[in-house]
């Protein structure tokens, strides 16, 4: 079983999609996921899904809403997700093996993926990383509105741009510079002002050879930052661009040809992603 929330709501069991219901009923599903098992009260949920203008039977909707997603939960995967009542007015979602929630394995993808790194196991990390990026499906909560929605939905994008940097960061250290180039002129231009994003492109281009562009990007991202917020770059953007002024030699990157990366297979809904190797 697959439940998904890196992206809109859906629920796998097998190779089968199974409904949720209306947008509504997704909504409260959602609000139930993004607890990963915690109880949430019946008031919170109500905020959650309607915010500050809920209907005027909100309480007893949302219990209407409840059965129906109790219902088709259990027709769908039978006990492998029970929502639960715990009186006196909490719910919780319970699944019998975490794994089967994306976002769980989302973070522990992440999680290995630090501690592989620090091991010096650079090619497992990439991996990893990969396997986690792959589950990115699109937009998440896109069922849900109101100020919680948006704050969840900002810091899983924000995890998800963690990732994809830390990704290219461990790749750069192996040589991969020239082919990471492209990706990282897309994610500069998402996000002009990431000075990560900037370092990564500046130092990829000086690496293969276009010592002219990297310093450009600077000159761009530095007007950019002291006319659009009034500050300079980072410490460590200003200190990288001086050693390119410098042409300091221990900006050299390793020699990619001499490096074998993991692949991993990318996740696909009904099935849950391998770790790299398996």
């Amino acid at each position: 079983m697959d439940l998904l929330a890196l992206g809109p709501l859906e629920l796998w069991h097998g190779d089968q999609q199974h409904m949720l219901g209306s947008v509504k009923h997704r909504c409260v599903l959602a609000v139930l996921v993004h607890a990963r098992g915690e109880p949430v009260a019946v008031d919170t949920l109500m905020e959650r899904v309607w915010g500050d203008e809920p209907p005027p039977k909100g309480a007893a909707t949302l219990q209407t809403y409840l059965s129906k997603l109790r219902r088709n939960l259990r027709d769908a995967v039978g006990p492998l997700v029970r929502l639960d009542h715990m009186p006196p007015r909490l719910y919780r979602l319970r699944m019998s093996d975490r794994n089967d929630l994306d976002l769980v394995r989302f973070q522990r993808f992440r999680a290995e993926a630090a501690v592989a790194a620090e091991q010096g196991r650079t090619d497992w990390a990439i991996g990893l990383l990969r396997t986690a990026e792959s589950m990115w499906r699109g937009e998440p909560l896109t069922e849900s509105s109101g100020e919680w929605a948006a704050s969840v939905r900002t810091r899983l994008m924000e995890d998800h741009r963690h990732v994809r940097e830390e990704r290219i960061r461990l790749e750069l250290e192996l040589g991969r510079h020239a082919d990471l180039i492209g990706e990282l002129r897309e994610l500069a231009a998402e996000s002009p002002l990431a000075e990560g994003v900037v370092g990564s492109l500046m130092l990829a281009l000086h690496r293969s050879g276009r010592h002219s562009e990297a310093l450009e990007l600077y000159r761009r991202t530095h007007t950019r930052l002291r006319e659009g917020l009034g500050m300079e770059p980072g410490a460590d953007l200003r200190a990288l661009h001086q050693r390119i002024l410098e042409q300091d030699l221990g900006l050299t990157g390793p020699r990619a040809e001499a490096v074998t990366v993991r692949t991993v297979s990318p996740a696909t809904p009904g099935t849950s992603p391998a770790a790299p190797g398996s």
